[in-house]
């Protein structure tokens, strides 16, 4: 699905590289987690990844296209189609209603009703807030927000999740139901990665990288 090609990314002239030369094939499917210290280049991958980073040189190859070679327009509407996001910080809009928050990604493709409303609904139920349509996220929940952060990043179906420490912000049951309802997910053919500093979240993924340093020092489990 996605092949990182000798990737490189400095944000100094003069400073450490914050990734050197990584090499990582990601396979249509996959289930893995990111993991490394602070400072580690794990949260720089997921943006080059997602082409909100751009490398200094190396590919970012995904079927054949060096994503890297895009344009901002160009690199926003292959996010758009391709990818979904989960971020620790939910980042959803205040002012918009549940659905209306989950609908955001078909809005920017131009997913037309009755379609859209439908899409919506299916999302919601699948992550189990259907009976939240209708709220504003200030009556929800930490783990309520998260679940509308996934179903928002799935709304459109997309090939690649991302999720940048997803259970951060969550108690742990409410952190294990969010796994829970992601390994479901993956199991139905979505490829996802999670950023995570938890090594008991890690080792229930069957695939699993240690970054230091801005390069991948192990890498285990999976198809490489």
């Amino acid at each position: 699905m996605l092949r990182l090609q000798a990737i490189s990314k400095r944000y100094r002239a003069e400073g450490a590289p914050v990734l050197d030369r990584l090499e990582l094939t990601l396979n249509p499917g996959e289930y893995l987690a990111i993991m490394g210290e602070s400072g580690s280049g794990k949260s720089t991958l997921l943006n080059v990844i997602a082409g909100l980073d751009r490398p200094d040189s190396g590919r970012v190859l995904f079927d054949q296209t060096d994503l890297a070679t895009l344009d901002d327009d160009a690199i926003t509407r292959w996010r758009r189609a391709h990818m979904g996001f989960v971020f620790q910080a939910f980042h959803v809009l205040p002012y918009l209603r549940v659905q209306q928050n989950v609908a955001l990604p078909l809005d920017l493709l131009g997913v037309a009703d009755p379609q859209r409303r439908e899409a919506v609904r299916q999302m919601l139920a699948a992550c189990g807030i259907e009976a939240l349509s209708e709220r504003y996220p200030r009556e929800l929940s930490g783990g309520e927000l998260q679940r509308i952060a996934i179903a928002r990043a799935l709304v459109h179906r997309p090939q690649l999740v991302l999720a940048d420490e997803p259970t951060g912000n969550l108690d742990s049951a409410t952190g294990q139901s969010l796994l829970a309802l992601l390994h479901d997910l993956n199991r139905r053919g979505v490829t996802i990665v999670i950023i995570t500093h938890d090594r008991a979240i890690a080792g229930r993924m069957p695939r699993q990288i240690e970054m230091l340093d801005g390069r991948i020092v192990a890498d285990t489990g999976g198809q490489r």
